[in-house]
């Protein structure tokens, strides 16, 4: 690696964590949700023009899965899943999101609260 890529990591690195500490400072829980999800949520939120940029994959059982192309979705399926759902909650996230995007990078950061 070199000082500049090793500097630029250093700086990503920072910046997420001041942007994490602020959001865990204002009472957001760290959400993180796998990175493989279901795509019907997605599918039926979004309609169909939105299977053009997902990274569809399937189950041994058949279910369509997809790279989460983004963390709302996620968060929110892992709430009320929970023990928790029903209560009022506020989570945060960072972290990777996967959407074809023409002429741009398919694979970027998402970061955000939910309440």
């Amino acid at each position: 690696m070199t000082a500049t890529a090793t500097s630029n990591a250093a700086g990503s690195a920072a910046w997420a964590d001041t942007l994490l500490l602020s959001f865990a400072q204002a009472g957001y829980v760290r959400a993180e949700p796998a990175i493989l999800q279901p795509a019907e949520p997605f599918l039926d939120l979004s309609g169909e023009d939105i299977r053009k940029s997902l990274y569809l994959t399937t189950d041994l059982s058949g279910e369509e899965l997809c790279l989460r192309p983004d963390l709302t979705i996620p968060v929110a399926r892992d709430y009320l899943a929970s023990d928790r759902a029903g209560q009022p909650a506020g989570f945060s996230y960072l972290g990777p999101v996967f959407r074809y995007r023409s002429g741009q990078a398919s694979e970027f950061l998402q970061a955000g609260i939910e309440s």
